[in-house]
């Protein structure tokens, strides 16, 4: 049922039934029916148009006496009836009227005084306080109560049946139906046989059961809708970073949260944790470099904690990766990652800019990798499906992915194969006579130069390719292979040695961050390290430590025999400086050349094993 659907039927239960009994509506703990209730069904009655049916709502979480039902009824009453009209008591008359006996029973057991004492006109004002006529009576929780049910659904039947009232009981009924499965039966079916199972309720489920059927009329079973509650929750924080992304939350089918959402308190949490986050941001003027990694950033932020404590529902012991700062597996999402500092907000309520700052950083980079479109996006579905494509489509394609190529974030990096695989079969198998192949293929070897680390592994780039027929193609695709590799592990000419450089300087500039933008295997097989070795002893311990940091961060099983035997050889030739007579070193320098042959003997070690 729609939300629609149920405001409807509820009330026209309202207005025209007669049964005397109580309707139910039920779903799973955190499904939204307690936010459909306040938040849709509540206007929807109290709207003049319908009616103006007051909703009178109350959990019975934790109580553990019909009595104190009917106090909090009570109580909620005097809230939405205020005062005392002296008119409204002089020509009220109980004729007509629901007046809540049941409730006011209750009441008087509660409270414990003698009505006998109380005047007809004061009795009068009493009976008009617990007045229900109009009004849903809302009973919330009732799987939570310590009221025995047998006894909790007696009381709501006196209500119904011999006060008049109605009344929505929403629950969890699952938790009251406890069963287990019955011995298995063979079941003929046509072709053959099948096992069938049937539940057996235990003996407080078959008690309920049997209560239920004289107390409460219709069930209905709770669904949310996805849309409707997203979008309702969004505009209860009054957020505009969170209200910016409203239409792409709550776009049906499309949305970039999971719509399996199966318990949305959490979803609550995790807004109310984003808002924490950008208010912060905010007063700290943290952003992003340009308007449209910001707003991938925020809505990373978000997106990253709804799914997050989803999948804490199931397992709530799941941790964060050592070290890392984005972390997909936990959120589920290539695209919008669970971040550090938001895993660490919700565990420990800590948040600083230094980490806000640096995951800005880290995952502005990461957008260039990620696949935001996919096949779903126009322009490559044409160029992958060049077979069953026109000329005219394809030439269209092939020039809007020229022009889109000068924004890096606009094609993710992970098609950057398939779109040349592609470009070489439609210039030398299809003949295709279009200019911007070349040009295409240019861009996308500029924008590859330098990420030979940030992708991982980016020997896969070329692991999946299309076959090539013309030899001439196959020749042409081989050199751009080439061509690629040689930019991914670019290393640019201030980092290329030479005899005449600082070497010092050079060590400092690359452990500076430069480590996440060039390859340090590529930068080690350029480094003459026969040449260092006899500026060591010159160097600070500082320059030592950013050495021995480079050598860590080396991809060893990588490294060419020639740059692996040079750099054992280096190992061997620092650690004869130690007990080198006219060498001069204080014992911090001898502590990092310690540590600089432990790393190397690590890796090494390793490697050769």
């Amino acid at each position: 049922m729609t939300y629609d659907d149920m405001n409807s039927f509820i009330l026209n239960y309202l207005k025209n039934d007669i049964t005397g009994r109580a309707i139910m509506l039920t779903g799973e703990w955190g499904s939204g029916k307690s936010y459909y209730v306040k938040n849709t069904l509540k206007p929807f009655l109290e709207d003049k148009d319908n009616g103006k049916h007051k909703c009178v709502i109350v959990s019975l979480y934790g109580l553990s006496d019909t009595s104190e039902i009917s106090k909090a009824i009570y109580m909620e009453l005097r809230t939405i009836k205020k005062s005392f009209s002296s008119e409204a008591a002089n020509t009220a008359k109980a004729v007509g009227k629901i007046i809540g006996k049941t409730v006011f029973n209750g009441l008087v057991s509660k409270i414990g005084f003698d009505i006998g004492g109380i005047s007809d006109d004061d009795l009068k004002k009493i009976y008009e306080s617990i007045d229900l006529t109009d009004k849903l009576i809302v009973l919330e929780d009732i799987e939570r109560t310590q009221i025995d049910i047998i006894e909790l659904l007696g009381y709501i039947n006196n209500m119904c049946e011999n006060d008049g009232v109605k009344v929505l009981l929403v629950t969890n009924e699952s938790e009251l139906l406890h069963f287990h499965m019955g011995e298995p039966k063979k079941k003929k079916k046509y072709g053959g046989e099948e096992i069938e199972y049937t539940k057996v309720y235990s003996e407080d489920a078959q008690k309920y059961l049997k209560a239920k059927e004289k107390s409460i009329s219709d069930t209905l079973q709770f669904h949310a809708d996805f849309q409707e509650t997203i979008g309702g929750i969004i505009d209860k924080f009054e957020n505009d970073d969170l209200s910016s992304f409203k239409g792409a939350l709550t776009v049906p089918r499309r949305s970039i949260i999971r719509n399996d959402i199966t318990n949305y308190r959490e979803v609550i949490v995790a807004c109310q944790k984003a808002c924490d986050i950008y208010n912060y941001m905010k007063t700290h003027s943290i952003t992003a470099d340009s308007e449209f990694t910001d707003s991938e950033f925020k809505k990373c932020i978000l997106i990253g904690l709804v799914n997050y404590l989803q999948k804490c529902l199931d397992d709530p012991d799941l941790k964060f990766k050592a070290n890392a700062l984005l972390d997909s597996d936990l959120s589920g999402d290539s695209i919008y990652p669970l971040m550090r500092f938001c895993y660490d907000y919700y565990h420990s309520q800590i948040i600083s800019q230094e980490a806000i700052k640096e995951t800005i950083a880290e995952y502005s980079d990461y957008l260039i990798y990620v696949d935001k479109t996919g096949y779903d996006d126009k322009d490559l579905k044409v160029l992958y499906s060049l077979h069953i494509s026109t000329e005219e489509e394809l030439n269209t394609a092939i020039q809007n992915i020229y022009n889109r190529l000068d924004d890096i974030y606009d094609i993710s990096l992970k098609h950057y194969d398939r779109i040349i695989s592609c470009l070489i079969i439609a210039k030398y198998d299809a003949l295709l006579n279009n200019d911007k192949i070349d040009e295409i293929i240019e861009k996308i070897i500029s924008n590859l130069k330098g990420r030979g680390t940030k992708y991982n592994k980016m020997h896969h780039l070329f692991s999946c390719t299309l076959t090539i027929q013309d030899a001439e193609g196959t020749r042409k695709f081989k050199e751009i292979q080439d061509k690629v590799f040689e930019s991914l592990n670019y290393v640019p000419d201030s980092i290329a040695t030479t005899d005449s450089m600082n070497y010092a300087e050079i060590i400092v500039k690359l452990s500076n961050g430069h480590l996440r933008q060039y390859n340090p295997n590529r930068i080690m097989e350029k480094i003459p390290l026969d040449k260092i070795i006899e500026h060591i002893p010159d160097f600070t311990s500082e320059t030592l430590d950013d050495l021995r940091h480079i050598l860590l961060a080396i991809d060893y099983n990588e490294l060419s025999e020639e740059t692996l035997t040079s750099i054992k050889q280096f190992k061997d030739d620092i650690s004869s400086l130690l007990t080198k007579e006219g060498i001069d070193l204080d014992c911090i320098k001898k502590l990092q050349i310690r540590w600089i042959c432990d790393a190397i003997n690590g890796n090494t070690e390793d490697n050769s094993e």
